[in-house]
């Protein structure tokens, strides 16, 4: 059974994985900028703050 410290992970590795890829080749071309950042991670955190995502900070045991 997947518990809710594993769901976490697995929604925000989803998430955090493409932009380490996208941030990375954007920034080896010098074209990463905050409006990207900001455009990239505009709906998770929203979504997160309503309640519909995992919070990131569940996921770590203590």
């Amino acid at each position: 059974m997947v518990t809710s410290s594993q769901q976490a992970l697995a929604v925000w590795g989803v998430l955090v994985a493409p932009f380490a890829l996208l941030a990375l080749v954007l920034w080896t071309r010098d074209a990463l900028t905050v409006r990207f950042v900001g455009a990239y991670w505009f709906a998770p955190v929203v979504l997160t703050l309503i309640g519909v995502l995992p919070a990131p900070w569940h996921a770590v045991p203590g």
